[in-house]
């Protein structure tokens, strides 16, 4: 019931440049120069030419599609700053091609009219280039790499358009009055009575699709898959789609369930009808290592997975008996090397988490540590649950997965799931897949 974790042999990576892969670690080399290629592939197949990037980060994967596939490239990131660094990464012979906007996908009805109306833009200046630099074409007043366009809102850059009734080419004249563009291609198929292209719908604006997109996702965390799928379905001129999840669990719940998972109507259904709910650990724990770095960890590893897990755990109940919250003032409470004893993690857990106690330091160092004296027998039962957990880990990514390719086939979409990483080195290596009919 598992899925294949082995990447497939028709699944090729890209060679990245060494000024490309600047800033990459071992990890994200080997996804971008996989997920790369495999996005290539589909955009082939499906006949996009732009990429829609969302959750685009500092902008590594859109930079590879640009420069070794020749894609143009939309970035979506929900942080300002990220969207700054994606900018700062542009080379000259790719800052047409790539515009990096800051942007947070979310799954409502809104958000997708916000995003029809963004991507309305980012074609313009798309056109505005490919017309030539200097021809004054509709569209806001900002050059494609300029970083004013990172500083406004998706509302901001939209309202530019109104202040630009200037000389236009004629393809922006024609999108301008909402008329189609007639290209040869366009005219033969007319001529065989096959119709205009393809049009799309938003904001009660009528077009043709002159960019066929291809959206895309390198682990999409939370509910941002969810939100991808819906504007899939709904967007006529998104084609393609190509995303991998990874921490389900940062799903949000309301009023105890999580309103994307399910998100098929069959699987909702069985799950209702036995009474099944899902919990936060157990979607944390379809979010958790495959087995393929378990079966490679030294005795010394798992020594040091023990301690790592059952220090913790003193913590936390210490934190439950004690009615006491904790907060982490850095990103890690600890480091390997602190592991060796629990007197030294407990030292590092006082100086780098904030506890709401009035219980002074030297209080609480003999509280845990009298959990530690009552509770170190129990250690040796942390790496048999652990089994558990591996075992069970694939079960439950499956059933997240295949919800999803159920929706979208409950949707009129066919997917696919490709093992695209090496889930040694990216454990979240699932790729969902899918594209429209012509």
């Amino acid at each position: 019931m598992a899925l294949p974790r082995k990447i497939s042999e028709e699944n090729k990576s890209c060679c990245l440049d060494p000024q490309i892969k600047r800033g990459m670690n071992p990890k994200k080399q080997h996804e971008v120069s996989h997920m790369s290629a495999l996005i290539n592939d589909i955009s082939v197949r499906t006949g996009c030419d732009v990429v829609i990037d969302v959750g685009s980060g500092l902008g590594y994967l859109g930079h590879v599609l640009t420069s070794v596939y020749g894609l143009k490239v939309i970035g979506l990131e929900s942080k300002q700053s990220h969207t700054t660094g994606a900018d700062k990464r542009l080379f000259s012979d790719t800052d047409d091609k790539i515009i990096n906007v800051t942007f947070e996908m979310e799954d409502t009805p809104e958000n997708r009219l916000e995003f029809k109306s963004l991507m309305k833009s980012c074609f313009q200046k798309f056109r505005k280039s490919e017309c030539g630099k200097d021809m004054d074409c509709d569209g806001p007043k900002v050059s494609l790499s300029d970083s004013n366009l990172v500083n406004h809102s998706a509302t901001n850059i939209l309202t530019q358009q109104k202040n630009t009734e200037s000389e236009q080419c004629d393809a922006c004249l024609a999108e301008s009055n909402q008329a189609p563009i007639q290209t040869d291609s366009d005219r033969k198929s007319n001529e065989q009575g096959d119709g205009p292209n393809t049009t799309l719908t938003g904001n009660d604006v009528t077009k043709r699709d002159v960019y066929r997109c291809l959206l895309i996702g390198l682990h999409c965390c939370g509910d941002l898959t969810p939100a991808m799928l819906r504007v899939y379905s709904e967007a006529d001129f998104v084609r393609g789609l190509c995303c991998v999840s990874c921490c389900y669990h940062r799903m949000v719940s309301q009023e105890g369930t999580y309103p994307h998972f399910p998100m098929s109507k069959e699987l909702d259904t069985v799950m209702s009808k036995n009474r099944l709910t899902p919990s936060a650990p157990f979607l944390r724990l379809g979010a958790q290592e495959t087995r393929a770095r378990w079966k490679t960890k030294s005795e010394e590893s798992h020594q040091s997975h023990v301690k790592a897990v059952a220090y913790r755990s003193l913590l936390e109940l210490y934190a439950h008996q004690e009615n006491v919250e904790f907060s982490k003032l850095f990103r890690r409470i600890a480091t390997a090397g602190d592991f060796e004893n629990f007197d030294g993690y407990i030292e590092k857990t006082l100086s780098r988490c904030q506890f709401s106690s009035t219980h002074g330091k030297d209080s609480m160092r003999t509280k845990l540590k009298a959990l530690y004296a009552e509770y170190h027998v129990y250690f040796q039962y942390v790496e048999v649950i652990t089994v558990l957990q591996v075992i069970v880990q694939p079960l439950i990514e499956r059933l997240i997965i295949q919800d999803r390719v159920l929706w979208l086939l409950e949707n009129g979409h066919d997917s696919d799931m490709i093992p695209v990483f090496d889930d040694f080195i990216s454990p979240r290596n699932i790729a969902l897949c899918s594209n429209k009919l012509p």
